[in-house]
């Protein structure tokens, strides 16, 4: 009875062998893959301290910078390695040539006018003298060009210095013109033919009272702050009660002081 609950049949025996033999195979797979993860760990930590030991690349020294117009304008054209170290070298010493070089530049230019000037005296000075004095305030350029010791030069630093003004009450006032030689002053005259441009003292503004050659943006302001302080300015002596201006000041801007 007892061989009888033990008895296997073949297919029994069969299936119990597969069982077997898939669970024998599951442990060997499993025994195999805790033996490959320490490998595999292990070559992960070679290939980090591998890494670790090689030095950093370097960055190439010569590696070109885009110029300022390439940065301006968007285009991706770079200056060369030389140009860019020569500029990063720059010393002070070498500011200091270029402002050398710039001062010697205006010098020579404010020479070359200098001699321009002395040329034209001297190319103008031969022509005939005029039989009487002119009228300062009614010539041109091209009349002043014409006169003894005049040449373009000196003609339009007179005509721009006239407009300046409003036109010229004395002749001493060419002395106020940088170069213009003092003899020529003997070659003109002031008629009361053409009147000044005057100064509206009371209505100007500031702008427009500190464009004349004879006030400046200081005494603009005190003429426009005493008009508001106490009305209307009805003479020249007003003016003598500001600090911005000297008696010589107000001597000379006489003629062209309109109080209405």
């Amino acid at each position: 009875m007892s061989k009888d609950h033990f008895y296997f049949s073949r297919n029994d025996r069969i299936v119990a062998l597969v069982l077997i033999a898939v669970i024998v195979i599951l442990n060997l797979i499993r025994m195999r893959g805790h033996d490959a993860v320490p490998d595999t760990e292990s070559k992960a930590d070679s290939v980090i301290q591998v890494r670790k030991e090689e030095p950093a690349p370097k960055r190439n020294a010569s590696r070109s910078r885009p110029s300022a117009d390439s940065v301006r304008s968007g285009s991706s054209r770079t200056v060369s390695s030389r140009s860019t170290a020569g500029y990063r070298s720059r010393s002070p010493s070498d500011y200091k040539d270029t402002v050398r070089r710039r001062e010697y530049v205006n010098d020579t230019v404010r020479k070359y006018l200098y001699v321009q000037d002395n040329l034209n005296v001297n190319r103008y000075s031969s022509k005939q003298s005029p039989s009487s004095p002119l009228d300062l305030n009614a010539l041109d350029s091209a009349q002043l060009v014409l006169l003894p010791g005049i040449g373009p030069v000196f003609a339009s630093r007179i005509v721009r210095y006239r407009e300046q003004l409003g036109g010229f009450a004395s002749t001493m006032q060419l002395t106020e013109i940088n170069g213009l030689p003092d003899s020529l002053m003997k070659w003109f005259i002031i008629s009361d033919t053409i009147p000044l441009e005057k100064i509206e003292v009371n209505k100007g503004t500031l702008n427009e009272l500190r464009r004349h050659p004879y006030i400046n943006f200081y005494q603009a302001r005190a003429i426009v702050e005493l008009r508001r302080e106490r009305g209307n300015i009805k003479s020249p002596e007003q003016l003598s009660l500001l600090e911005e201006f000297t008696a010589q000041d107000i001597e000379r801007l006489k003629p062209y002081l309109d109080f209405r």
